[in-house]
């Protein structure tokens, strides 16, 4: 299984013998419309995916509804027929985009995409209230493990979870300074213990490129990867990145 961040924020392109997918795509320059307000992001570069990547994709994995997952413009370049794995309020939305092969996960639930196994985990909080849910792209005995936001080292241990590679994010991020939205790289370092993992890749990257009404609402800590390589543990966040596990 290879495993590609192909921006440079939180798109994410998988890879097996079999199948591809992808996670969360935002493909072009401009997150939201200009005239969306409340939140938003640009970049001078599209996404590293070509057409060929594309028409190898078996399945669509967005794992929130928010605006930074769910990329409408991003999504009407796949063929609506396309499977796509969410959560209910995506469905709802997709659906009115004019896909019609949409499923949705749950804590629990698990799909088989190809040589591919993906089984749904809840959210941390404050996300598992928002129907989102974190997951394990699973292939033989390799596991990639992966949670857009928040996640703590007590529910890793509580599941038993262990991963070869981890995308997880390492930048803490408060709303109002109170309500946490991120990990800080403090606390994903012990989630990877927890994980057994040696390879992380960084989900949402540099969390103060995101503009608009939002981000006078948040509070951004200090990332530190240096962290993890004094842990023995390989760090992943620029676009083009790769592991192969």
């Amino acid at each position: 299984m290879k495993i590609t961040k192909i921006d440079d924020y939180q798109s994410w392109y998988i890879e097996s013998n079999d199948v591809a997918i992808i996670i969360d795509p935002w493909l072009d320059k401009v997150m939201q419309p200009k005239s969306n307000l409340f939140i938003n992001r640009a970049r001078d570069e599209n996404a590293l995916i070509t057409g060929e990547m594309i028409s190898k994709i078996s399945c669509i994995l967005i794992s929130a509804p928010f605006e930074d997952h769910f990329h409408e413009k991003s999504l009407m370049k796949f063929d609506r027929d396309t499977l796509v794995l969410t959560s209910k309020p995506s469905e709802k939305k997709l659906r009115k985009l004019g896909f019609n092969n949409i499923e949705t996960l749950r804590a629990g639930t698990q799909k088989n995409i190809g040589d591919l196994s993906i089984k749904a985990h809840d959210a941390g909080f404050p996300y598992n209230h928002l129907w989102t849910f974190s997951f394990e792209i699973i292939q033989g005995d390799k596991v990639l493990y992966f949670e857009s936001h928040v996640d703590k080292p007590s529910r890793i241990r509580e599941k038993g979870l262990k991963a070869d590679c981890a995308i997880l994010t390492t930048e803490e991020v408060k709303i109002l300074g109170l309500l946490p939205l991120s990990n800080s790289s403090e606390t994903t370092l012990e989630i990877l213990k927890e994980l057994e993992c040696k390879n992380i890749m960084i989900q949402g990257s540099d969390p103060g490129e995101t503009k608009g009404l939002i981000s006078f609402f948040l509070k951004i800590g200090k990332e530190n990867l240096q962290l993890f390589s004094d842990s023995g543990i390989k760090a992943f966040k620029e676009a083009g990145s790769e592991v192969t596990i």
